[in-house]
């Protein structure tokens, strides 16, 4: 009954929602409950889960509402934890692309002392602001566009996002959903840690999965922004002439990046 049940379900709601939301979640649920029943003095006490879950069928398999309603909760609260993984999930890319400069000093610091080991120049818009690596990597697009093209990446791309093709877009969205796909398996850890608190074996998966979202997300991010990157270096002429900006055979210049920055702005600072 509750394998056709499952079925019926799978065949009515989204595929995507049901892979990445339903199924993690069923699956942290059980974990949950069988953790909450065994607790950590009887962690991996495999006997006494069995001999619950023989209870739980018999008692399912003579009362059939009671597995219905049963069934509900646990899917009701499977969605609910998917909900929640997603809002930590937002939460935490919130943290690590946080656009203030409170605490990049020690990254910064360690820079410097890398450049200086290579003896190689250092550009001084190019050293870490920010506290997190996240957010020095989306800060670096805008500086570099600026440095090469004297205009604000911020305010050109939704402008050259309207000039690209579809197969241009392609890339750029699907590794934003990546980014967003990694972030959340991120906050999926921080759930399985918060399992942890009466079962230990899910502090091990939670740190597990937490630092796989971490490691995930920061490879997402850096193809993300490479490719913002590169439709910027590749898009930018079309931009400045579907803004009126004429550029000569050389490309673009100061004169005409600040041209390009003056018509995005509309002449405010």
């Amino acid at each position: 009954m509750i394998t056709g049940i499952l079925a019926e379900v799978g065949r009515h709601v989204s595929s995507r929602w049901f892979r990445s939301v339903l199924l993690p979640g069923l699956l942290l649920v059980l974990l949950a409950a069988a953790g909450r029943h065994l607790g950590h003095a009887h962690a991996l006490d495999t006997g006494s889960l069995a001999v619950r879950l023989d209870a739980l069928a018999g008692r399912w398999r003579s009362a059939p509402v009671r597995a219905a309603v049963d069934l509900a909760v646990l899917l009701l609260a499977a969605g609910l934890a998917g909900t929640v993984a997603g809002v930590l999930g937002r939460a935490l890319e919130r943290v690590w692309l946080y656009p203030g400069e409170w605490g990049a000093g020690r990254r910064r610091r360690r820079a410097l002392r890398a450049a200086e080991r290579r003896d190689g120049a250092v550009v001084e818009a190019y050293l870490p602001r920010r506290p997190t690596w996240m957010g020095d990597r989306v800060r670096l697009v805008e500086a570099r566009i600026r440095a090469q093209y004297w205009f604000d990446a911020a305010a050109a791309w939704p402008r050259v996002w309207l000039l690209v093709a579809e197969e241009v877009r392609a890339p750029v969205v699907a590794a934003r959903a990546t980014f967003a796909e990694a972030v959340t398996l991120a906050g999926w850890g921080c759930l399985y840690l918060l399992t942890g608190l009466w079962w230990w074996p899910a502090l091990i998966a939670g740190t597990c999965v937490a630092l796989a979202g971490w490691r995930r997300s920061r490879a997402a991010l850096e193809e993300f922004t490479t490719l913002i990157e590169a439709v910027l270096d590749l898009h930018h002429r079309a931009l400045a002439e579907a803004l009126g900006v004429p550029l000569g055979p050389s490309g673009i210049t100061e004169t005409e990046g600040r041209a390009v920055d003056d018509i995005l702005r509309k002449g405010g600072d």
